[in-house]
């Protein structure tokens, strides 16, 4: 998704820049069940939007719900310019090349080889490009592929991944970068995608880390009327589901993963003294507190 990709990219992306697009706005919505467990959610809050954030009383996955329909999100949301926005490109460009390479090392390590990789929600393609560089055969797909992506000599596919005819076992490595929490239905999309990996392959997914102590604290305040938006943090909009490391490794396990490797990342940002930025990185990402939250998985045999 291209606001995915952005947001996931840009530091400064502001998941609120059309403050009209409140839950009034959506003309249609639609109850949502618990993925994994079935039953109905418990509201916990509303939003300063007026979106309904709820937990599942069972596994404690938490969700919006009603939500927009997809077609709705596709009409009204995104369609949206905004989310073409970047600003701040040198800070973008750095911090991709960090991002990028550490996925894409930590992915090969894992692998122990290169090969096919798929990258789901490719955005503006900048992934695939820098794959590409690196000596993987690259394959991208969206819900509304980007004029950027269409521009790259590799394989396209404008769709959700479950719409994708790609064969089962065909793809060594998926990346799933701040997509799953835009999904209809995230266990569907864990399973098609441990379905489209071959066996010992890698399936890498990053989502915002509800547990990390920035959203821990935002929350807090929320919960206490201290914050002017209350609940912004979950960026209801754009996000449908929201995760802890304990509701992230239920929903894998659900769809047949096997945890490798979990991290929650501290990316590099141009500006900061090296010495700060370390000890800073070394304390979140040891105490598994920081905003961003990574599995690398492989499917179980059988």
């Amino acid at each position: 998704m291209l606001l995915r990709s952005m947001e996931a990219h840009n530091p400064e992306f502001n998941p609120d820049a059309d403050s009209s697009l409140k839950q009034s706005a959506f003309r249609e919505m639609e109850p949502v069940l618990c993925p994994v467990c079935g039953v109905e959610p418990k509201l916990f809050a509303i939003d300063h939007q007026g979106f309904h954030l709820c937990r599942c009383p069972v596994c404690k996955l938490e969700f919006a719900n009603p939500r927009p329909t997809l077609e709705e999100l596709r009409t009204r949301l995104y369609q949206q310019e905004y989310f073409y926005l970047s600003g701040g490109e040198e800070q973008i460009a750095y911090t991709r090349q960090y991002q990028f390479d550490r996925q894409l090392r930590t992915i090969g390590k894992l692998l122990r080889r290169k090969g096919r990789l798929l990258d789901v929600g490719c955005g503006d393609g900048a992934f695939l490009a820098f794959a590409q560089r690196e000596g993987w055969e690259v394959t991208g797909t969206d819900i509304r592929l980007s004029a950027q992506a269409q521009k790259l000599s590799c394989r396209l596919i404008e769709g959700g991944i479950s719409q994708t005819d790609l064969e089962p076992g065909s793809v060594d490595a998926i990346r799933i970068n701040h997509v799953l929490e835009h999904t209809q239905n995230p266990l569907m999309e864990l399973r098609r995608s441990r379905e489209l990996a071959a066996p010992g392959g890698i399936i890498y997914i990053s989502v915002p880390n509800l547990a990390g102590i920035s959203l821990v604290l935002k929350s807090f305040q929320s919960r206490f009327h201290l914050k002017g938006h209350r609940w912004r943090h979950y960026a209801a909009i754009h996000h449908l589901w929201y995760f802890t490391p304990a509701s992230l490794r239920t929903l894998v396990e659900k769809a047949g993963l096997r945890i490798l490797l979990q991290e929650t990342p501290v990316f590099k940002k141009p500006g900061r003294k090296p010495v700060g930025e370390g000890i800073y990185r070394f304390v979140l990402e040891r105490l598994h507190c920081a905003s961003l939250l990574d599995f690398y998985c492989s499917p179980l045999s059988g």
